[in-house]
């Protein structure tokens, strides 16, 4: 589009040279062009990238600002880098999916989180403890880390909605209060598979779900979905190169099978000095805060 409107204002105004053109292109020729381009692209719809030729794999949304600086601390600093580096013995088994999924899935909503922005808000950094009953093989989030620590919180995150007219993500959620917990890490520190009492067959407590530079999304039932049982989303970790290998390999062949990751298996580093962890059950996200549900006995 561009090269045909060059040679358009340059047929409208010839003799004024290349530069003459090249400003007549920037301010729209007359004007007028360069405004209905403008508005064109301010009314593309928030979602589109999502939807359609926008960002590739772990990627998507980066744009400007805050939310450009957080996305770019989930990627190692330099490729090659500590925070990269492959994890010694590291080997990862499969399983088979049920409920495939069919289509790109690093573009669906549920799945990869980098699809979504988040918020800082003024909660409690640290576990807090509520009232109910819980599940005792529930995913423990204190057996990311080896030393079974409970982190400091540095931050404490709302996430982006998703609005699934648009597919696109809108507003933020605020029940519960807090959806992403940020954890003190060290960059380049291994970081494991928050163990559970589920077994998925061989040992194996979940499904690698979604993978990307950044982001990996852990799934603790076989369907390939994140509507039956829990789902763990973590942001800030360069996954494993083998892992992430194997990630690609079955999920280009159709995702009839997945990684599969036992409790406590190492998974990947941490690129920087926060870990975010996010978690729902049923599909719904929780707060992953709660000391009785994802820190029992800490």
């Amino acid at each position: 589009m561009l090269r045909t409107f060059y040679n358009s204002c340059v047929r409208e105004r010839k003799g004024l040279g290349i530069l003459v053109a090249l400003a007549l292109l920037a301010s729209g020729c007359d004007g007028t062009l360069g405004r209905a381009d403008a508005s064109r692209i301010e009314a593309r719809p928030p979602g589109a990238d999502a939807l359609g030729d926008g960002p590739r794999l772990g990627e998507a949304r980066l744009g400007d600002g805050p939310l450009a600086e957080r996305r770019a601390a989930d990627l190692p600093r330099v490729e090659g880098s500590t925070t990269c580096a492959p994890i010694a013995g590291a080997s990862y088994g499969k399983l088979a999916t049920t409920e495939t999924y069919q289509g790109d899935i690093s573009k669906h909503g549920d799945v990869n989180l980098l699809l979504r922005s988040w918020q800082a808000v003024a909660k409690t950094k640290g576990l807090v403890d509520v009232s109910g009953p819980n599940d005792g093989n529930a995913p423990q989030l204190y057996s990311l880390f080896a030393d079974d620590r409970v982190p400091a919180f540095p931050t404490v995150y709302q996430l982006e909605a998703w609005d699934w007219g648009c597919n696109c993500p809108k507003g933020y959620l605020t029940n519960p209060e807090v959806t992403l917990a940020g954890m003190a890490v060290s960059a380049g520190e291994v970081i494991q598979t928050p163990k559970s009492g589920y077994d998925l067959g061989g040992g194996h407590t979940a499904l690698v779900l979604f993978a990307a530079p950044g982001t990996i999304t852990l799934k603790y039932t076989r369907e390939d979905n994140v509507v039956k049982g829990y789902t763990v989303h973590l942001s800030g970790v360069c996954v494993e190169p083998t892992l992430q290998a194997l990630y690609n390999a079955l999920s280009a062949a159709g995702r009839k099978e997945l990684p599969a990751l036992k409790g406590r298996q190492p998974l990947g580093r941490a690129t920087g000095g926060e870990l975010r962890a996010a978690i729902r059950d049923t599909g719904s996200w929780m707060d992953p805060r709660v000391r009785k549900d994802w820190w029992q006995g800490k």
